[in-house]
């Protein structure tokens, strides 16, 4: 009985070090953020050649590994079409801000004087606009959080008139929404 019980523990064991060692997360463009798994053999890979239109609308202040998920989706799909060799150049990434979302727009300085901590997405948001990520905040969100435009918005972020008119004008560029 101990011996088949000890098999028994080996043998998930064993078999719980192989699914581990099977997950090799990786952040291959957009470094430190949106860790992928790479799989040669997955279904529907990115096609290299073709031009990908995506805009996401950024509305929650939820926070993954301590940045905006909405930003650490951007970076993940980034990272994902970065692995199957989708060029920079072939992505274009629109997202905009608005809601819950908004304060992460802040400087470090005026996010300190909000939050009481440096905001924590500066360096992801400087990484992403190094993509070529255009990411705009809301004017009515602004003026909803008493963001001052001119004094307190990070210089990764733009001004759209709203959030109602930018996502419309995109989808009508051909930019497919990312939920």
């Amino acid at each position: 009985m101990k011996t088949a019980l000890a098999l028994h523990f080996v043998l998930i064991l064993l078999l719980t070090q192989s699914t581990m060692n099977a997950q090799n997360w990786e952040t291959p463009i957009i470094e430190g953020y949106g860790k992928i798994v790479h799989y040669d053999n997955a279904q529907n890979k990115p096609d290299p050649s073709k031009v990908y239109k995506i805009i996401f609308h950024i509305k929650e202040g939820k926070e993954r590994e301590a940045v905006n998920e909405g930003l650490w989706k951007i970076a993940r799909l980034i990272n994902l079409m970065g692995s199957y060799k989708v060029p920079q150049e072939n992505l274009k990434i629109v997202a905009i801000v608005s809601g819950t979302a908004t304060p992460f727009v802040l400087t470090d300085k005026a996010h300190q004087l909000r939050a009481h901590r440096d905001n924590p997405n500066l360096d992801l948001l400087s990484k992403l606009k190094n993509h070529d990520v255009k990411i705009l905040v809301c004017g009515q969100a602004l003026a909803k959080h008493k963001i001052e435009a001119e004094d307190d918005l990070n210089p990764y972020i733009e001004i759209t008139t709203s959030a109602l008119v930018a996502i419309p004008s995109y989808q009508m560029e051909g930019y497919m929404p990312m939920f």
